[in-house]
């Protein structure tokens, strides 16, 4: 009788040693699933679907003290927040992420919630904190292999000088941004990086060099299919050609593009650009 209760207690302590273990592999699990859940429903829009579920991930992983799932979390949590327009708990959700990411000393983690942080700096109007923050990401960039992250802090650092009127030094970052992308053979991130040469060259009034750039970027677009790039170096050409007194040119454009904004319901989007074709002299 003594051996048989021996046995068992020997039984109930192995099973209380697997217990931490196998919960822990559990609680990652359902992490992982509730992120991709989020993702899911970010993909579709539905914002406040998507961060029920990374709030549900961030718990888990902090029961089990995942550091590189909290700050993921943290990330999407941010991006969730500057979608519905909270910048400042967009910039408190990086923040937070950036002080995990700095513990972990993971150069990718740290370039990407930069970038993520100084977008939020960015749509507060608070350039120079988003520039430091790009330029820091773009060092931890350089340390990795090429990829998109080194053309995206790039383009970033664009971003910031054209909104600065630095034209110049956004044309030498964007042309850093698109030699990176050749490299790699990154054809939709060619195309934005062209598009973004384009609008550049149309603030310095370089028409036939915005308009260069400008199809360069609709050809990439059209070839993967992209119908938001589409529309977006349309409603550029539109400009261009109206810039330079081609009625005709920007009445093909506009056509097309406000066939997009039917297909896709933006309303909105066909009346200013109805109005924009009216002020330029096009019914």
């Amino acid at each position: 009788m003594r051996g048989r209760w021996l046995w068992l207690l020997v039984l109930a302590l192995a099973a209380g040693c697997g217990g931490p273990a196998k919960n822990t592999v559990n609680l990652k699990r359902q992490a992982i699933s509730s992120n991709e859940a989020g993702y899911n429903y970010y993909r579709e829009s539905r914002f406040l679907l998507a961060k029920d579920q990374f709030e549900q991930a961030l718990n888990y992983n902090r029961l089990i003290d995942r550091r590189s799932g909290i700050a993921s979390n943290l990330n999407n949590l941010g991006v969730i927040a500057q979608q519905q327009g909270d910048l400042k708990q967009a910039v408190s959700y990086f923040q937070q992420a950036l002080a995990v990411n700095r513990e972990l000393g993971s150069p990718s983690g740290l370039a990407e919630t930069l970038n993520n942080l100084g977008l939020a700096y960015q749509a507060q109007g608070r350039l120079h904190q988003a520039e430091t923050a790009y330029s820091e990401a773009l060092e931890y960039a350089r340390q990795l292999p090429p990829g998109p992250l080194l053309a995206l802090s790039l383009t970033h650092l664009g971003d910031v000088a054209r909104a600065l009127k630095e034209y110049m030094l956004a044309i030498n970052y964007y042309h850093q941004a698109l030699m990176a992308d050749e490299g790699t053979k990154d054809r939709r991130g060619r195309a934005m990086r062209e598009e973004r040469l384009g609008r550049t060259f149309y603030d310095l009034k370089d028409y036939d060099r915005a308009s260069m750039y400008l199809n360069e970027a609709l050809q990439h677009f059209r070839h993967l299919q992209d119908t938001s790039g589409i529309a977006v170096a349309l409603k550029d050409l539109t400009l261009v050609a109206l810039a330079q007194g081609d009625h005709e040119a920007a009445r093909l454009n506009a056509n097309l593009l406000l066939g997009i904004y039917q297909a896709r319901g933006q309303e909105q989007a066909a009346r200013e650009l109805q109005a924009l074709l009216q002020k330029g002299g096009i019914r």
